[in-house]
């Protein structure tokens, strides 16, 4: 359990779950999209985030160019956190 990224290993961040998860840097997680109960449902650099009644897996991100497509709104702020997650497509 975590609360901070400083909290986690070299190379993870902690999800709004409180789970570390790595920080993938190349391509996002296969489970984009899926649903989940928490973080670790969602492979190895996912964050499960409540979107609306539904929990789904996204990719963490800092920046819209990390993020498919890079478009600009791209990496939205998760609920109330400093976290950050890729839109779903």
């Amino acid at each position: 359990m975590c609360k901070t990224d400083s909290s986690c290993p070299l190379d993870y961040r902690c999800a709004p779950d409180s789970v570390c998860v790595n920080e993938c840097t190349s391509a996002p997680p296969e489970t984009v999209g899926l649903t989940c109960e928490s973080s670790m449902d969602c492979a190895r650099c996912g964050f499960c985030v409540a979107s609306g009644a539904v929990k789904q897996c996204r990719q963490p991100c800092q920046l819209d160019r990390d993020c498919p497509g890079g478009a600009v709104g791209s990496c939205v702020q998760v609920g109330s956190t400093a976290l950050r997650a890729c839109r779903l497509p």
